[in-house]
């Protein structure tokens, strides 16, 4: 895992996340809670063609990798729009742009699904919203239940978003928001030829158990394919000093730099190992 940044600007974001178009999704959203208490529904219906329109910009910004595992999609998986927080449990954020990323369909429905541990008692609030809010009531609540991914300096701000992100203590990362590099290190083993990813530090274990549990990110398969890049990448590296071809010499230190790119396959892991002796 890496970390991912989020492009703001109108090529990037349709409108129909952002603006009035979002106000209306969020009145929808509210009106169809206000149901589910009254009874009227067992549960709040979302749209699944509404978030789908956001993946092409969400596979540019991850590199074409699921944002979790950094597998590539095109060759092993189809990959979803992921709800970060999942709908079941933050329905109102079920279209907010900002609770979006791609993942593969391994660690999103195999792994995933509606899992997300915390560790605040206190979750992020939900609107508050009775049987008994009025239209008006819930109109109050509109542009205040989540951020405008462009407008994210008035009503309900990016940085009240991050703060209460922070508060809740999700052990799942979100690479939109926080830095992999500080919780996941890396543990290569020569005899079963696996990587595996371990806590950076012990205060990290929840969130490694977590992402072993909830991503996958140690599953078999993982740990295997990492080995291989691994190899390769130490090979090059240790071969550095050894070179006495100038020309063969810069082509492998231009792959080794390539290989911590955003885009390629386990940059994470590739940077964690080049940092080391």
């Amino acid at each position: 895992m890496i970390p991912l940044h989020r492009e703001r600007s109108a090529q990037a974001i349709s409108e129909k996340f952002r603006g009035a178009k979002k106000k209306r999704k969020d009145l929808e959203l509210l009106k169809a809670y206000r149901e589910v208490l009254r009874g009227g529904v067992t549960k709040v219906p979302f749209q699944a063609a509404f978030w789908k329109t956001a993946k092409v910009q969400l596979i540019e910004e991850s590199g074409g990798k699921c944002a979790y595992c950094e597998a590539n999609t095109d060759v092993v998986a189809h990959g979803d729009v992921e709800h970060y927080r999942p709908k079941s449990i933050y329905w109102w954020l079920a279209y907010t742009y900002d609770n979006y990323l791609y993942a593969c369909q391994i660690c999103n429905q195999s792994y995933k699904g509606d899992h997300f541990p915390v560790g605040s008692i206190q979750p992020l609030a939900a609107p508050v919203v009775s049987a008994h809010s009025t239209d008006a009531e819930l109109q109050q609540l509109v542009g205040l239940i989540s951020p405008d991914p462009l407008a994210i300096d008035i009503e309900y701000t990016l940085h009240r978003y991050k703060q209460e992100h922070e508060q809740e203590k999700a052990f799942l990362l979100n690479p939109y928001f926080d830095d992999p590099q500080e919780y996941f290190a890396y543990q290569a083993d020569d005899l079963t030829q696996e990587v595996i990813i371990v806590p950076a530090k012990p205060i990290y274990i929840q969130q490694v158990k977590a992402a072993e549990n909830f991503y996958g990110l140690n599953r078999i398969e993982l740990k295997n394919f990492r080995y291989k890049i691994y190899k390769i990448f130490q090979v090059m590296k240790h071969s550095l000093n050894d070179l006495k071809n100038e020309t063969l010499r810069a082509e492998v230190q231009q792959q080794l730099q390539a290989m911590q790119t955003d885009k390629y396959l386990f940059a994470g892991m590739n940077r964690y190992f080049a940092a080391k002796p």
